[in-house]
């Protein structure tokens, strides 16, 4: 039988191994520091591509896809609502609760990657000048 190829570096190198190997390539003059920091920040405006994709396509399906998956969850029966108690939920929600939910799942996002010793701030911002406020500080502080 074949022996089968590993297709990234991720899994040939530990952390500490890649980080051993980036230091020499740096020391040896192959790479600068420049490039390795070019590398970092392609990551990051990738993932806040990728993330932006995601919300636009949420935004995209909204209702429809929520429907699909209810009548595709096993075990529930047309006509009655799930559980044994007959609870309905309540109403519609207005387009400005949705985008309140939106901005505040944005905030939430965003906050959760700053360092716990800085949150502080951000909250400040957001209970002073509001949560878009503290968004375009927090994006303007992770560089995305």
């Amino acid at each position: 039988m074949p022996r089968r190829r590993r297709s990234s570096a991720q899994s040939i190198f530990s952390p500490g191994q890649a980080k051993y190997v980036l230091e020499r390539l740096i020391g040896d003059r192959r790479i600068s520091s420049a490039d390795a920091r070019r590398y970092v920040d392609d990551m990051r405006r990738e993932i806040g591509d990728l993330e932006r994709r995601l919300e636009s396509l949420r935004e995209a399906a909204g209702e429809a896809i929520r429907g699909a998956v209810r009548s595709l969850t096993p075990g529930r029966r047309r006509g009655r609502p799930p559980g044994p108690a007959k609870r309905r939920r309540g109403g519609r929600i207005t387009a400005e609760q949705r985008a309140s939910r939106v901005l505040q799942g944005r905030y939430l996002g965003l906050i959760r990657q700053i360092p716990a010793s800085r949150r502080g701030t951000y909250q400040k911002i957001a209970k002073d000048k509001g949560r878009e406020a503290a968004i375009k500080e927090m994006r303007s502080a992770l560089n995305k």
